[in-house]
């Protein structure tokens, strides 16, 4: 396990963020049922978790996050 997403949209979202690098990861928890609420598990293969936690990390962090305004180039 890398991560423990406090809720299922925070952990989806990382998952898909992870997804995008290359990194297969897994899923665990969110409950059942319509309502699904509670933390979300993320799992990613031995060889991926460096790699899994730095990206975690800058996800978390806000330096991945999008603004409005255009990059200065």
């Amino acid at each position: 396990m890398v991560h423990v997403a406090p809720t299922a949209v925070e952990g989806h979202l990382l998952r898909a963020r992870l997804e995008e690098e290359d990194i297969p990861a897994f899923t665990k928890g969110e409950g059942d049922g319509p309502y699904r609420m509670g933390p979300l598990y993320l799992w990613v293969d031995e060889a991926h978790e460096v790699q899994a936690r730095l990206i975690i990390a800058e996800v978390e962090s806000g330096s991945m996050a999008l603004t409005e305004d255009p990059p200065d180039d």
